[in-house]
């Protein structure tokens, strides 16, 4: 099971609009992935995100 749009999307959105900054451009932006990555492995921190991707194979 993978995060694909966690709970840092808020924060991000939060900060443009208190910012201005544009979010593509924002640092915590580039630090989104990483962070997400190390979120992967706790279930309860996947249960906060909006879209999950369930992955299977034989």
């Amino acid at each position: 099971m993978y995060g694909v749009e966690g709970p840092a999307w808020a924060l991000l959105e939060t900060t443009e609009q208190h910012t201005g900054e544009s979010l593509t451009e924002s640092r915590m932006f580039a630090s989104a992935p990483a962070a997400a990555r190390m979120a992967e492995p706790y279930p309860d921190v996947l249960a906060a995100g909006s879209h999950l991707l369930a992955v299977g194979r034989n």
